[in-house]
């Protein structure tokens, strides 16, 4: 399991294909958004200006918030990047559909996990000759709290 960002030296993707994919694979990483992290995705993203529930403990406190929070775009990233690690480069996102049930807060040990639900091996993706998977994606803190959870399908390529 990985942790943390994608680093020069780290291995090139593996591509996964639809033949190696079956109902109930479940496969997984482990994380833990650090407030400088938090603070690089705002800077990079644009997103909340000047929302200091954010980034600092005290005004997350004041705003009867327990910490500082992890903004849901960065959650949603980490799910993201789960099943796009997982595919390989030449599988495709069509859909992913997160519901945010909780906070995930700053350094929280988080489980990113994805469970295939459902195989369409026997179809052909619009003429592509691809086929597409169902997943169940889940953001799992280390209190066993699941603060986000959803569901994605990808399309993967067949073996030539």
């Amino acid at each position: 399991m990985r942790s943390g960002r994608a680093t020069v030296g780290d291995p090139l993707p593996v591509q996964r294909y639809l033949e190696d994919v079956s109902v109930g694979d479940m496969f997984e990483e482990t994380q833990q958004p650090t407030h400088a992290q938090v603070v690089e995705f705002l800077d990079i993203t644009g997103l909340f200006p000047g929302d200091a529930r954010i980034t600092d403990a005290e005004t997350a406190r004041a705003a009867g918030l327990e910490a500082a929070i992890v903004p849901g775009p960065m959650s949603a990233s980490m799910l993201t990047r789960l099943v796009t690690d997982w595919m390989g480069p030449l599988g495709r996102v069509l859909s992913l559909d997160v519901s945010y049930r909780r906070a995930v807060w700053h350094d929280d040990r988080l489980r990113c996990v994805a469970l295939v639900t459902d195989v369409n091996g026997d179809g052909d993706f619009e003429g592509t000759g691809e086929g597409a998977v169902h997943l169940d994606v889940t953001l799992e803190n280390e209190r066993g709290e699941k603060p986000v959870q959803g569901t994605a399908i990808v399309v993967m390529p067949r073996r030539a």
